[in-house]
């Protein structure tokens, strides 16, 4: 079984201008999560929409929401992980 991924506008906004080196380990992921499903860790419930966030390379916070009877996640957006190394 694989599972299907979308990205927000924002999400998509925020790749603009990352390091080749994060974009490949947020393709990396993904791709995972595709295989295998998200993980569901780190989960924050806002406007009754449970979101989780994952960290990605040490240095950036991916946030996601899951629909698991249609086996589909959507990136919601990315962001630097407070404390970490400026990109």
């Amino acid at each position: 079984m694989s599972w299907g991924v979308d990205f927000t506008t924002r999400a998509r906004s925020d790749l603009v201008g990352l390091p080749s080196d994060l974009n490949e380990a947020i393709v990396d992921a993904l791709v995972t999560w595709a295989r295998n499903g998200p993980p569901l860790e780190n989960s924050r419930t806002m406007l009754e929409i449970t979101f989780h966030e994952a960290t990605i390379a040490d240095r950036l916070l991916l946030a996601y929401a899951v629909d698991d009877s249609r086996q589909r996640f959507v990136v919601l957006w990315i962001r630097e992980k407070p404390g970490a190394k400026r990109l």
